[in-house]
């Protein structure tokens, strides 16, 4: 390359890249899917939370009575209930 070549290359304004959409998703964007879920995704969504957390051994208790797990959501006619198990009592041994 000659002197004259690496000047007109200096004089050159660089090629701007074509600006490109953001697919990131930012904390507002997130938010404002999740608001429009509707409750059967949402309710889905947490039952497969609950199944991920059951599977690393976390139990997510009742607070009312700690004994009780909480392991399921479930949807019937429009209103949602949650499941929990309570811990298996031992059978008492007669003598």
């Amino acid at each position: 390359m000659n002197r004259q070549q690496r000047r007109s290359l200096l004089r050159k304004k660089p090629q701007q890249k074509p600006k490109q959409t953001s697919t990131t998703m930012n904390a507002a964007r997130a938010q404002e899917v999740v608001d429009n879920l509707p409750l059967p995704a949402i309710v889905s969504g947490i039952n497969n939370l609950l199944s991920q957390l059951e599977a690393r051994s976390v139990p997510v208790y009742d607070w009312d009575d700690p004994e009780r797990a909480l392991y399921r959501l479930q949807m019937r006619r429009g209103k949602i209930y949650f499941l929990a198990a309570a811990p298996e009592a031992e059978p008492e041994k007669e003598d």
